[in-house]
C-alpha cells in the first residue's frame, strides 16, 4: 500500500483537501473531481483502480509529479519483469551452450571408443583367422601323416608276376631236385592272412573326453588330462636327467619351449655352457653319446641343451598333443564334431605311446 507524502496538515473527518486550482473541498459525502475516487471519512482516497491511497496528513493535487501512479508503476514492473526475463534468457542460453558442448564431447568420445573397439575386433578377427589357418594346416598335415603311415605290419601284397621264377643265365644243375624242394615249401605271402586296421571307441575314454570338451581346461585335475598325464606324458618325458625332464614338461605346458636344428655356424653361447648342456655329440637328456641334430632352450634363456633324435621326437609328440588341446581350449577347432576330435586326440596319444616304447621318426 503506497501513501502520499505528508505535506499539509492532516486531513481528518470533514477536513479539506489542498485548495489547488481545479480541486474542490472534500467533506463527508462529497466527491473529488470527475473520475476521481470518493473521499471517505478517514481521508482515504479510494479504492478506484490504479490510484494511490492518501493517509492522514496527506494531500493530492495536479502539480508536477502528482496524479495517477498506475502507468508509472506498470512501466516499472514491466522493466523489472523484462530484466528478470533477460537474465533467465541469458542463463538458459548459457546452460544450452554448456549442454551442447557436453553432448558434442560425449558423442566424440563414443565415436572414438567405437572406432577403438572396431579396430580391436578386426585385429582379433585377423588373429583368429590366422590361427584357424594354422590349425587347418596342422590337421591336414596330421591326416597326411596318418594316411602315409602303414596300416598294418604286413608288407605289400606281391604282384601277379612275383611268383614267377626269374630267368637265370648259365648252367643250372639238379633241376628236378630244386623243383621238388621249391614245390614242397609253401609261399609265405599266400599263407599269411590279410588284415586291416580297425578301431572302436572306448566308452570310458570317450566319456572322459566329452566331459572335458564341454568345459575345456588345461588343469591336470580333470579325469581326461589326469589319465593322459599318467599313461602318456609322464612316461614320454621321463629321462635319465629327471630334473631336466620336469623343466621340459613345465615349459611345454607354458608354451615356452623352443626346439631348433643345430646349424653349422658357431652358436651364440659360451662354450662352457654348451659343454654343461651336453654338446653336439652327447644328448643332455639321456646322457648317451649320440649325434644331436637339434637343441632346446627354455623361454628367453641363453642356455641350449643338445638332444638326440629319439629324445627330440618324444618331446615333439608331447608338444603336438598340447598344441591340439590348446586349440580346442581356445575354441579354434570348429569344423569337427566331438568324435572326430576324440580320434585326433587318440592318434596323438598313440604317437606318444609309440615314442615312449622306442619307436620314432627321424628327419633325414
Amino acid at each position: 500500500m503506497i501513501y502520499i507524502s505528508a505535506m499539509v496538515p492532516s486531513v481528518g473527518g470533514g477536513s479539506s483537501l489542498a485548495p489547488a486550482p481545479g480541486w474542490v473541498q472534500a467533506g463527508p459525502g462529497s466527491r473529488v473531481a470527475p473520475g476521481w475516487a470518493r473521499v471517505q471519512g478517514g481521508s482515504r482516497l479510494g479504492p478506484g483502480p490504479g490510484w494511490l491511497q492518501a493517509g492522514p496528513g496527506s494531500r493530492v493535487g495536479p502539480g508536477p509529479g502528482w496524479g495517477p501512479a498506475a502507468p508509472y508503476l506498470d512501466l516499472l514492473l514491466k522493466d523489472e519483469e523484462c530484466d528478470r526475463l533477460s537474465k533467465v534468457r541469458d542463463q538458459l542460453s548459457l546452460e544450452l551452450e554448456e549442454l551442447t558442448a557436453s553432448l558434442f564431447q560425449e558423442a566424440h568420445q563414443m565415436v572414438r571408443e567405437a572406432n577403438v573397439k572396431q579396430a580391436n575386433a578386426e585385429k582379433q578377427l585377423k588373429e583368429a583367422l590366422g590361427k584357424i589357418d594354422v590349425l587347418q594346416a596342422e590337421v591336414q598335415a596330421l591326416k597326411t601323416l596318418v594316411l602315409s603311415s602303414p596300416t598294418s605290419p604286413v608288407g605289400e601284397l606281391p604282384s601277379a608276376g612275383a611268383g614267377k621264377t626269374p630267368f637265370r643265365r648259365g648252367h643250372s644243375r639238379n633241376k628236378s631236385t630244386s623243383s621238388a624242394i621249391m614245390g614242397t615249401q609253401p609261399d609265405p605271402a599266400a599263407t599269411q592272412p590279410l588284415v586291416r586296421e580297425c578301431r572302436e571307441v572306448d566308452s570310458q575314454l570317450f566319456s572322459e573326453f566329452r566331459t572335458w570338451k564341454e568345459d575345456p581346461t588345461l588343469e591336470r585335475s580333470c579325469s581326461f588330462l589326469d589319465r593322459v598325464y599318467r599313461e602318456d606324458i609322464y612316461p614320454c618325458l621321463t629321462f635319465s636327467k629327471s630334473e631336466l625332464g620336469s623343466a621340459i614338461l613345465e615349459a611345454v605346458e607354458q608354451n615356452t619351449l623352443s626346439v631348433e636344428p643345430v646349424g653349422f655356424q658357431p652358436l651364440p653361447v659360451v662354450k662352457a655352457s654348451a659343454v654343461e648342456c651336453g654338446g653336439p655329440k652327447k644328448c643332455a637328456l639321456s646322457g648317451q653319446t649320440k649325434t644331436c641334430k637339434h637343441r632346446i632352450k627354455f623361454g628367453d634363456s641363453s642356455s641350449y641343451y643338445y638332444v638326440s633324435p629319439y629324445c627330440r621326437y618324444r618331446i615333439t609328440v608331447v608338444c603336438n598333443f598340447f598344441t591340439y588341446i590348446r586349440y580346442i581350449h581356445q575354441g579354434l577347432v570348429k569344423q569337427q564334431d566331438v568324435e572326430q576330435m576324440f580320434w585326433e586326440v587318440m592318434q596323438l596319444r598313440r604317437e606318444m605311446s609309440l615314442a615312449k616304447l622306442g619307436f620314432y621318426k627321424d628327419q633325414l
